[in-house]
């Protein structure tokens, strides 16, 4: 394990691996290699066609994680005869694992002592579940080896396929909690490096990943797809030297049952270093090719990009006639029945888990306003909004969120044994990927909203009013967003459960008739067009007709209208979940201080407002956070009549509609908005506001007086600006 030399591969051994390495490679660019001119022809074709705006309103953010993600001492299993070590352990932003002798080293920036990426391990219970994972037999009996026993009360065991077990040992109850998120945070994040980079070459790698599985008749995601180019293809390679490598076990493998395991998982580790090591080194020498091989294509497809998708409009509507009777009649007999609970299964996590996001966005939001009221400098509102940033990162706050998406485990284990699907957790990280980007997309919208428009306020109140704006326009974008991204994760998903079972069933009957479509592909575009990728193309727009469909279906429950009569089916009515959490959801729980806002929004209070904001809060969604995580107030529960008037408002018209449509550039008060409502068009009481002035050091209160001619009193004196 990293950098440690081996005492197990001999010369011949390292031969072999580096010629079935290459051997391996030989094989895998071609498929690279015709899947980037692919690529390079859709982006081409997506320019040529207008897209329109892409769903999302948030602004999305780009941040990266910090540099150091955890850090702190840990004991740690180690060595050719392993014993516990005690050593300076960092977990780095890049999901990587490393340590050192003690913390001087690492701040004197020494060389680590070790390191290992968090690529593809899974958190188990118990060392044995490590050394016998994917192993046959009876290992209930109990190994008196003093290498199980850790020398601490909490241990954290992970273990990977193909790599030794990661055994660590924390000396409290909250450190291994705190270490335990942390690692499995860190696996998340590494595991899905390429799926959160939207460009043509991670869509070419994964493509031609696909491509080359599907020749060896492999279908379908698992968790070999996860991690970096270099380690996806590794785990590739890997998968099938395993059973060349069992056959071919050491001879220094011997001893007690543990130590033989320990010493089989430690030289499995040492295979795959040196594998990935020539892979890694294979893909940088290929990137370098690859920027000429770009070049190329770009000259010779753009200026022929019509004749190219023209003929692949040909050649798909032959396969369509070829396709179109098997492919129906799998989709209506094997596929159509079972849409309906695949679809309520996957959007019941994500939608739970989204809206505890946004409710937990609100009560960070309110408790930033509340800050900013109670203090008059300025410097605590640009510390409080910048705070936000950290939230993402949180995991004390964002594991609740996460913890959702492992419904998927057991909701969903029906569709390994039915439909032959293994991505559940590559279905779990895509989950909580999409909650933490949305949480990242509404803090940095919301940063970016208050730095462009609280500027130019002048009074206190003002930028009190301006933030409440910036607020209620940022959950709005939050709602959308959300919705949104709940329909495009659903119907995605349902592609990669059932496109690799519906070519699997058309492989014997379509696939093998596809050479008689070659003659059809010119000459010179043989390179570019293919007749496999086509013929996907065709089996997929398939299969987006049928989930299309069956997703319209659902949205059609959500358009009923009380009392109108229509008929529902078991299967429309299974989709009830499709409908969006909202805003009447969640509730603000600011609490004002008086102020002339206050009368504006009494007087919107309609009748039967109270009876309607108490059926809407009953419904709030019940979250799981510790109360002290949510930074409540302990008189929370007295809130003024003015909260409650702006939890109607949220709910109402007023924040819903006439707020994604305001006019940012007013001076803060409530009824300066663009286009307000009957609501908010009440006489104002005959009363002269308190201003609040900004003054250098020194903050100053305007007493109302005759005329509007106040008499300026110093109230008191700060260091810093003031408010």
């Amino acid at each position: 394990m990293g950098a440690q030399s081996s005492s197990h591969l001999g010369e011949r051994q390292c031969r072999y691996l580096r010629g079935r390495t290459g051997a391996f490679l030989n094989h895998f660019m071609p498929h690279y290699r015709r899947q980037l001119a692919m690529a390079f022809l859709r982006q081409i074709s997506r320019e040529m066609t207008p897209q329109g705006q892409t769903g999302f309103q948030l602004l999305k953010s780009e941040k990266p994680p910090r540099a150091v993600m955890h850090e702190g001492i840990l004991t740690h299993l180690q060595g050719t005869s392993p014993k516990w070590r005690e050593s300076y352990y960092v977990l780095r932003g890049d999901s990587s694992l490393v340590w050192f002798g003690s913390k001087e080293e690492q701040k004197c920036g020494e060389e680590p002592q070790g390191s290992v990426a968090l690529t593809g391990y899974t958190l188990v219970a118990s060392w044995r579940e490590c050394l016998y994972q994917g192993s046959t037999g009876n290992h209930s009996i109990q190994d008196p080896d003093p290498i199980i026993e850790p020398p601490l009360g909490f241990p954290i065991y992970l273990c990977h396929p193909f790599r030794q077990p990661l055994c660590l040992c924390m000396d409290t109850v909250e450190s291994q909690d705190s270490w335990r998120s942390f690692l499995r945070d860190g696996i998340r994040r590494r595991g899905t490096v390429l799926q959160r980079k939207e460009s043509p070459d991670m869509e070419a790698f994964l493509d031609a990943v696909k491509s080359y599985r599907q020749e060896k008749g492999i279908y379908g995601v698992d968790n070999l797809l996860l991690g970096t180019e270099a380690e996806v293809l590794t785990n590739l390679l890997m998968r099938d030297l395993l059973p060349k490598l069992r056959a071919q076990k050491p001879a220094m493998l011997r001893g007690v049952e543990s130590r033989r395991k320990w010493a089989w998982r430690r030289f499995l580790d040492e295979v795959y270093v040196l594998v990935l090591k020539l892979v890694s080194s294979e893909l940088q020498n290929f990137h370098q090719e690859k920027e000429e091989l770009q070049k190329e294509l770009e000259k010779k497809i753009r200026p022929e990009a019509d004749q190219m998708l023209a003929l692949s409009n040909q050649i798909a509507q032959k396969l369509q006639t070829m396709v179109c009777g098997p492919a129906e009649s799998s989709l209506c007999r094997e596929v159509k029945p079972q849409l309906a609970w695949v679809m309520e299964e996957l959007l019941r996590p994500v939608r739970q888990g989204l809206g505890m996001i946004g409710t937990l966005l609100v009560h960070r939001l309110d408790s930033l306003l509340r800050n900013v009221q109670r203090s008059r400098v300025v410097a605590v509102l640009k510390e409080e909004v910048c705070s936000l940033g950290d939230m993402p990162w949180d995991l004390e706050l964002m594991q609740p969120c996460y913890q959702k998406a492992e419904l998927y485990w057991d909701s969903l284990q029906a569709l390994k044994e039915r439909f032959g699907f293994q991505g559940t957790k590559n279905l779990v990280f895509s989950a909580q990927d999409l909650m933490q980007q949305l949480m990242e997309n509404a803090v940095y919208t919301f940063q970016q909203l208050s730095a462009q428009h609280v500027s130019s306020a002048t009074r206190r109140r003002q930028v009190i009013c301006m933030l409440e704006k910036v607020k209620g326009r940022v959950l709005k974008k939050f709602e959308s967003d959300s919705s949104f991204a709940q329909k495009r994760f659903v119907q995605e998903w349902l592609v990669q459960i059932f496109l690799p079972y519906l070519l699997r069933r058309l492989e014997l009957g379509c696939k093998l008739e596809l050479h008689k479509y070659e003659k059809y592909v010119f000459a010179d575009y043989s390179h570019i067009i293919t007749i496999e990728n086509i013929y996907e193309d065709v089996v997929l727009n398939f299969l987006n007709q049928k989930v299309n469909a069956g997703m319209d279906r659902a949205a059609e429950l959500r358009s009923f209208q009380p009392g109108e009569k229509k008929e529902v089916t078991a299967e429309t009515s299974t989709h009830a979940a499709l409908s969006t959490w909202n805003l009447e959801d969640i509730h603000s729980t600011l609490q004002w201080d008086p102020d002339p806002c206050q009368d504006h929004l009494q007087n919107s209070h309609c009748e039967g407002g109270q009876e309607e904001a108490g059926r809407r809060n009953g419904g709030t969604c019940a979250t799981q956070w510790p109360p002290e995580s949510l930074d409540k107030d302990p008189d929370e529960s007295e809130r003024s009549v003015l909260s409650e008037g702006l939890t109607i408002a949220m709910d109402m018209d007023i924040f819903q509609t006439d707020l994604l449509e305001m006019d940012m550039k007013g001076n803060g008060s409530l009824i300066e908005w663009s286009q307000p409502t009957e609501l908010l068009k009440s006489p104002r009481p005959e009363r002269e506001p308190a201003a609040d002035g900004i003054y250098s050091n020194v903050a100053v209160k305007t007493l109302p007086g005759v005329l509007g001619k106040g008499r300026a009193v110093v109230t008191e004196t700060l260091e810093g600006e003031v408010l």
